[in-house]
């Protein structure tokens, strides 16, 4: 019987890795790339379009095949946000001569990379957020992504951005008295509040300071305390964060219990477990569904892989789930 072959593709804002397997769950050829995220190019989808084409062209040329040899695509692309972005894509992949391919955004792929029943919710808190959900039927649906205008909070720097406020706002908005003020300025390197707009700008802005610092050496140290106003801090993003999930679940079909897989160092890297706790109370209440969190373990791209897997109409059992795990994990 001859041979059957499906690309895999995660592709963000600095690298894309592209994987073809058999359909018997053998890794064939991998190929790492640029960034096939549109919105990273001055010129946009027809500067990212030629590097795309490299990814996939010489993730085929290693594998020894054509693309006409592939008989299903995944492709979770980063600024896949909206219908008209995924259209201009899709026209592109029939341009390139693939079929039985389908193009989303990279956070769905947590759902077929982490949740065994193969739907759930993917719960991206990173660089970013977002929220994509796969729900039993198969329908799918994406919240967030598109800018603060539709709720988002700008993931790991939208957090930051509530301490900045919180302690600014204890000495210039007539806010309460955090602790998250004194290590805040110690992290800054600075003594006076008067220096603390200026010290931002030159260390928080820059990154110089990074976001994993100020959750953990700040908000999270003083969570820890018992301090109330970082505690409503947390407790205001993991609501923030719940509207878009519960919302999400709400849209689509689920049993009682759903799963969502947790994405990105802001959730995964948190050294409180208030973030996580207060949000699976917020979303069983906001959506009426129990909540099991999954933090992803696996790299996104087996998503990809399993779910080019289902297209080719390849039954993902949990042999070969495992399988195509342990190859990408490699």
């Amino acid at each position: 019987m001859e041979k059957r072959y499906v690309l895999g593709v995660d592709g963000g804002g600095t690298k894309t890795d592209a994987y073809i397997f058999d359909t018997e769950g053998n890794l064939v050829s991998k190929y790492t790339g640029g960034a096939t995220n549109h919105e990273q190019y001055e010129g946009g989808f027809e500067e990212m379009k030629p590097v795309f084409a490299d990814i996939v062209g010489n993730a085929a040329k290693l594998a020894g095949i054509s693309v006409s040899d592939i008989s299903g695509t995944v492709c979770g692309l980063s600024g896949i946000d909206v219908p008209y972005q995924k259209t201009r894509m899709d026209a592109y992949m029939d341009v390139l001569g693939f079929e039985n391919y389908r193009i989303i955004n990279d956070s769905f792929l947590g759902v077929k990379a982490a949740c065994p029943r193969g739907y759930g919710i993917s719960f991206v808190n990173g660089t970013g957020n977002s929220v994509g959900g796969i729900d039993k039927t198969g329908r799918w649906l994406q919240v967030g992504g598109t800018g603060l205008d539709f709720g988002d909070l700008n993931g790991a720097s939208g957090m930051t951005g509530k301490v900045i406020l919180a302690v600014f706002s204890q000495f210039y908005r007539c806010g309460r008295d955090t602790s998250m003020s004194e290590k805040f300025f110690k992290l800054l390197g600075i003594d006076d509040p008067e220096h603390f707009a200026e010290a931002v700008y030159d260390k928080v802005y820059t990154g110089q300071i990074s976001n994993k610092d100020i959750h953990n050496d700040v908000l999270y140290a003083a969570v820890e305390e018992g301090d109330e106003v970082a505690v409503e801090v947390v407790k205001a993003c993991a609501h923030q964060f719940a509207l878009g999930i519960a919302g999400c679940i709400r849209n689509l079909e689920f049993d009682d219990a759903v799963d969502v897989v947790l994405i990105g160092s802001a959730s995964l890297k948190a050294k409180s477990p208030l973030l996580i706790a207060s949000l699976k109370e917020y979303v069983s209440e906001l959506s009426g569904k129990e909540i099991n969190t999954i933090p992803l373990a696996v790299p996104p791209a087996c998503g990809a892989v399993l779910w080019a897997l289902e297209l080719a109409g390849v039954e993902i059992t949990s042999g070969l789930r495992e399988k195509v795990t342990a190859e990408i994990s490699k």
